[in-house]
């Protein structure tokens, strides 16, 4: 069976009165999760955002974790740069620690001005210093006291404790959208989390040189696939919930973050990037059965190790609809992959 995790997303933005109820229908989400078979549960981060989105990824899966049992919790994606190396080793080998071995850490180099400007640091320096935060963060877990000749930190004598409960620490997996960041993935991460948004022909070629140079480096290939996914009792009804995702991927488009592809050849506007067009490849929508085609086309194609999907975007649907998504997706779709 392919392994699925979930991507949680808030319907409206966190603001100081409703904070505890966006975290207890996250806490719901992830529960139930577990509950329908589910692999993994995983936040990603932003910061200084207008939507107020969370920005603490790794608390967050510390705290999902402390209220599960089984499934695994961890970040997609965490924003290397942002942080001291050794300090994001700690924590996540206590939330490690604290999960019985269940945490994973999904990285990357960030894109949002933002980000970068609320901590300080030079969008410039941002692939350098993931590098360095993934070679740190790997010697800390050893548990011994180790010296690093970091551009950007004094790292000398430290030694990081407890250890992660995994052996090594937890598996890195590395978020790439173009060459470099595949190049890199390849060479030094434990996984490459695929672009959510482009079309089987573009992700296909992406994959075929991630596993070309993952076995050059000596390591072995390991893919996240990710997807956006509406699943309802027909396409139609899928397509009538579908606004939410299609202003997600509206906003992808126009950020140039789309790659031209076969269907995108008469699309010159947001208008013209309708839920038929996103639909070709793109996303998974339509019925349970439906939904299973479209992963098995993946499947076959990309023969991806595990899956990540995004049920829910800013804007909805509310929470009952949410966990209703998951259950049926959860029922009606992963035991059939």
């Amino acid at each position: 069976m392919l392994p699925v995790s979930y991507f949680p997303c808030t319907q409206d933005p966190p603001s100081g009165d409703n904070v505890d109820r966006l975290l207890r229908e996250i806490f719901e989400q992830a529960e139930l999760c577990e509950e329908v078979g589910f692999d993994g549960f995983f936040f990603t981060e932003h910061h200084q955002q207008e939507d107020g989105y969370l920005p603490n990824p790794v608390l967050l899966a510390g705290l999902v974790g402390a209220r599960t049992q089984k499934i695994k919790v961890g970040t997609c994606v965490l924003l290397q740069p942002l942080y001291h190396p050794v300090r994001l080793a700690e924590d996540i080998a206590v939330i490690d620690q604290a999960t019985g071995g269940r945490m994973v850490v999904g990285t990357g180099i960030g894109y949002q001005g933002p980000d970068f400007d609320c901590v300080g640091v030079s969008p410039k320096e941002r692939a350098r210093r993931t590098e360095e935060g993934v070679e740190i963060m790997r010697q800390a877990w050893g548990g011994e006291p180790f010296s690093y000749p970091s551009r950007y930190h004094t790292i000398e004598n430290v030694r990081v404790t407890p250890r992660p409960k995994q052996a090594g620490g937890p598996p890195i997996w590395l978020a790439a959208w173009s060459p470099p960041g595949i190049a890199r993935a390849a060479k030094m991460a434990d996984g490459w989390i695929a672009d959510p948004v482009q079309a089987l022909s573009v992700i296909k070629e992406e994959a075929d040189e991630y596993r070309r140079l993952a076995k050059e480096a000596g390591r072995k290939p390991y893919i996240c696939l990710m997807r956006d996914c509406i699943i309802g009792e027909s396409r139609a009804d899928a397509q009538a919930k579908s606004n939410p995702t299609m202003l997600t991927h509206h906003y992808y488009f126009e950020g140039g973050a789309y790659v031209m592809d076969e269907h995108l050849k008469d699309v010159k506007t947001t208008e013209d990037l309708t839920f038929d067009v996103a639909a070709k490849e793109r996303l998974i929508a339509g019925s349970p059965e439906e939904c299973l085609d479209q992963l098995q086309m993946w499947r076959e194609a990309i023969q991806p190790d595990s899956l990540m999907i995004r049920m829910r975007q800013p804007g909805g649907p509310p929470q009952e609809k949410a966990l209703a998504d998951i259950r049926y997706f959860g029922e009606k779709v992963i035991p059939n992959l």
